[in-house]
Parts: C-alpha cells; sequence; structure tokens
C-alpha cells in the first residue's frame, strides 16, 4: 500500500506543481480582474459536473463491482457501464446546453450582464468535457484495481499543458475564450491517455452491452454516491454565489483553494485512489481493513499535518513566491482565505481514510446523509458570518463543515464497530502533533529572523524555511522514536 500510495503521490506532485504553474500563468495574463471572475465561475461550472459524474460517483460505485468479477465478466461489466454511460452523459449535456443561461443565472446571480453572457458562451464551449472525462474516469478504475496508478496521476497533466499552451495562442477574442477551448481539447487528450494505457495492460472491451443486475446495481448505487457529490459541489456553488457579490471574490476563493488542493491531492486524493481497490479485495476481513485504515491514517498526517502549519504560519510568503510578479494580484485578501483553508486539511485526510470502506460495502446513503448535514451546515455558517468577515466567512464555512463530516463518519463507524482507533495510533497521533508544534515554532521564529535578511527574496526566503522545516520536522518525528507503518 505504502508503495502505490507514493507512487500516486509522486505524479500527483508532478500534476500539482504543473497545475500551479498553470495559475501562475493565467494570473500573469488575467490576475484577479473581471476576466479571471468569468473564466473561473464558467470552469467551477464544468468542474462540478466533472465531480459529479468522473470523480466520485462512478469511481465510488465502479470500482467495488468490477473488482468482483473475473476478466470475462469484468470486461463485459465495464463495457455496458461505458456504453449506457456515454448515451446518458451525451443527453445530459445536450439538456445542459439548452438550460445553460438559466443555470449561470441560478448559479452565479451577481454578475452583470457582460459578465453573464461571456460565462454562458464559456459553459457551453466546455460542457462537452463531462463526457470525456466521465469515460477516462471509469477506464482510469479499471487500471486502480489492476494496481496500475500512473496514468490516473497523470492524466491531469494533460489538461493543465492544454490549459497553460493556450495563453501563449493568438487570443480568439479573449484569454479566457483559449482557455475554455483548450479545457474541451485536454479532455479529448486525457482519454486517449487512459484508453492507450488500459490496450497497453490488455484490458479488453466488447461492443455488446447488457443491462444485467450487476450494471443495474451500479446505476442504483451512483444515485446516492451523485446524492453525496452534490452536497460537496453545491457547497462549492454556494460559496461561488455569495462570492460572486463581493468584488473580486471569485478569484481571492479559486487561489487559495488552488493551493490547498495540492496537498489534497497529493495526500488525501492520492491515499483514496489506493484504499478504495485494496479494501474491496479485503472486504470481508473486517480487522485486516482497520490495520490498512490506520496505516494510511498515520501516513495521511505525518505529510499533512506540517503542510497545515506552513500554510497558517506563512501564507503571505508562499502567495508572494507564487504570484507576487502576477498583475493585480491581492495576496493580502487572499492569505486569511488559505490560512482557514488549510485548518480543513487534517479532516480532509480522516474523510479520505474512512470513506472508502463505506463505498466498497455499498453504504452510500449513510456518506449521503452527512454530506447533507454538512451542507446546510455550511449555508447556516455562511449567512451568519459573511457581513462580518466577507469573504473570509466562505472559507470559515467550508472548514467547519468539513470536520463536522469527518467526526460523523467517524463516530459511525466506531459506534457500529467497524473502525478502531488503537493505542498506537493514538500514541502515533501524539508524537506527529509534537513534531508539528517544534517544527511551528522553529518556522514562526526562522521567518521572523529572514524577513529582514531577504525582504527583497522571496523565492529564496520560501526556499529556506520549507528545507530547515522539513528537517527540524522529520528530525523531531525521528528523535521521539515514530515508527514508520509497514509496507502492505
Amino acid at each position: 500500500m505504502l508503495k502505490s500510495i507514493f507512487t500516486f503521490s509522486f505524479f500527483t506532485v508532478i500534476s500539482r506543481v504543473s497545475g500551479l504553474i498553470r495559475d501562475i500563468c493565467i494570473a500573469r495574463v488575467i490576475g484577479t480582474t473581471y476576466l479571471a471572475d468569468i473564466f473561473f465561475s464558467a470552469f467551477r461550472f464544468a468542474n462540478l459536473f466533472r465531480a459529479f459524474f468522473a470523480e466520485g460517483a462512478f469511481t465510488t460505485s465502479f470500482i467495488p463491482l468490477y473488482s468482483r468479477h473475473n476478466d470475462k465478466q469484468a470486461s463485459d461489466f465495464a463495457s455496458s457501464v461505458i456504453f449506457i454511460t456515454c448515451i446518458i452523459l451525451l443527453l445530459f449535456c445536450l439538456i445542459i446546453q439548452i438550460l445553460l443561461p438559466i443555470l449561470i443565472k441560478g448559479f452565479i446571480p451577481g454578475f452583470e450582464q457582460d459578465k453573464f453572457y461571456t460565462t454562458v458562451t464559456l459553459s457551453r464551449i466546455m460542457t462537452p468535457y463531462i463526457i470525456f472525462i466521465s469515460v477516462t474516469s471509469l477506464i482510469g478504475g479499471i487500471l486502480q484495481v489492476k494496481n496500475h496508478f500512473t496514468s490516473t496521476a497523470i492524466s491531469p497533466i494533460i489538461l493543465n499543458i492544454s490549459l497553460t499552451v493556450s495563453l501563449f495562442m493568438p487570443y480568439i477574442n479573449t484569454p479566457v475564450h483559449n482557455l475554455a477551448i483548450s479545457v474541451l481539447v485536454g479532455g479529448i487528450l486525457q482519454l486517449l491517455l487512459i484508453v492507450f494505457s488500459a490496450y497497453k495492460l490488455n484490458v479488453k472491451f466488447s461492443l455488446n452491452f447488457s443491462l444485467n443486475d450487476q450494471v443495474k446495481l451500479f446505476f442504483k448505487r451512483v444515485i446516492p454516491a451523485t446524492i453525496n457529490n452534490c452536497a460537496a459541489q453545491i457547497i462549492i456553488w454556494i460559496n461561488t454565489i455569495i462570492a460572486s457579490f463581493l468584488p473580486n471574490a471569485v478569484s481571492y476563493i479559486y487561489y487559495a483553494d488552488r493551493l490547498v488542493q495540492l496537498p489534497q491531492g497529493v495526500i488525501g486524493v492520492a491515499i483514496s485512489t489506493v484504499l478504495l481497490p485494496i479494501i474491496s479485495k479485503k472486504i470481508n476481513e473486517k480487522s485486516n481493513i482497520i490495520k490498512i485504515q490506520n496505516k494510511a491514517l498515520i501516513i495521511g498526517l505525518i505529510f499533512i499535518m506540517p503542510t497545515t502549519a506552513a500554510f497558517i504560519l506563512i501564507p503571505d510568503v508562499i502567495l508572494l513566491a507564487i504570484f507576487n510578479y502576477s498583475i493585480n494580484f491581492n495576496h493580502c485578501a487572499v492569505a486569511p482565505v488559505l490560512t482557514v483553508f488549510s485548518l480543513s486539511l487534517p479532516a480532509f485526510v480522516i474523510n479520505k481514510v474512512l470513506l472508502p470502506l463505506f463505498f466498497a460495502q455499498g453504504k452510500l446513503k449513510i456518506p449521503m446523509i452527512f454530506s447533507l448535514i454538512c451542507l446546510v451546515i455550511n449555508i447556516m455558517l455562511n449567512l451568519l458570518l459573511i457581513n462580518k468577515y466577507q469573504h473570509i466567512a466562505i472559507a470559515i464555512a467550508t472548514s467547519a463543515s468539513t470536520w463536522v463530516n469527518s467526526i460523523l463518519l467517524l463516530y459511525y463507524l466506531k459506534t457500529y464497530k467497524a473502525y478502531q482507533i488503537s493505542q498506537s495510533l493514538l500514541l502515533s497521533i501524539i508524537k506527529i502533533l509534537i513534531s508539528t508544534i517544534v517544527m511551528s515554532i522553529a518556522l514562526y521564529i526562522m521567518n521572523s529572523f529572514l524577513r529582514s535578511l531577504f525582504f527583497d527574496k522571496i523565492l529564496i526566503r520560501l526556499a529556506i524555511l520549507i528545507i530547515l522545516s522539513i528537517i527540524i520536522y522529520f528530525t523531531t518525528l525521528y528523535l521521539i522514536f515514530l515508527r514508520q507503518p509497514e509496507v502492505i
């Protein structure tokens, strides 16, 4: 398991770095201007449906069922699911194209007329991306069952490259039109990569399809999984709706969220991606599953805790180092959002460790209910805090609801004795916290000292802080005898 997590994480790091380069290029061209608000809103709209179908509902329902079959049955099952999915998504995209003006008006009511029409145009260009990325996700799930995680992790790099290259091409009307077209091109290229990888692994598909019991069960499970994902995506859209009424707030939220997504993907998503096929294959081995989850949680917390501390203590340094040269970039407005968003990172990892068990067992209604509860909490906190804290309230509501979700998942599993927090796990968590505190104190002192020495050399300052913090953190872990989890 450890090897698979590190493999996925390694390529995810490359993917996230390419995404960071993409965002730097976007920030350099459109900054936090009205064009940025338009593109990020349209892009988030496309990502909304991608998350519904590609990243959550389909994969979490597909992998446990696919892993049960022999090669012939699995091939027939996958072929049927992919064919029916394509038909459904094609019809869905046609309906979305017709309803886009109404949907955009409902989702982003704060935009003026010019911004509204441009957002609709960009959304129409990007909508077909849903089909390509959904099929990519399903075939990627097959590769994961076969312990091939590389292509899945590399796939987002293609989209990032496509977006970045488009900014250096002759503009079709505006830079954001180039970006919208590049999303569609990137989706096609992502699908081609995954199909080629499946071919290399001798994954076979048939032209025949049938709506048998297993296929019906898949689509039956997709419904609560989609609702579960809907709740998470609705939270994102509530944030976007509220932000659209505040000047440039959509961009502030976007840039902070993008930075937080780096450790989320490298650590949290990597763990979840690797855990789901492993747990699906060991679904009847309760004690073994608990052992696997505890080890995964330790791995996740080892890396997420120092990252969280860095985002809390030096958000300004991080933002200045990355976006300092970008036009019209307001790092002072983004920094507090980044700090508050980062508070949710440990909870995010806990969620990613616990959720695969629900998915493998087919108990999708429980996470769905918890997600809906968190949706209500998010809405209430936004309404209560927005007047006082402005765009920062959005980050507060998101972080709080993420923690509530992890607490509910943990409470449910412990109540039904499906998960156990061992004494060794608690001891490891305490040691991780001690190491994080030691690193945080050192980071605070070092940042204060280096501020005067490297005031105008922010990249050098950040590099020194990162290197020394890593050394201090892992040295402390070693000195307090934190035993590393063994490879499964």
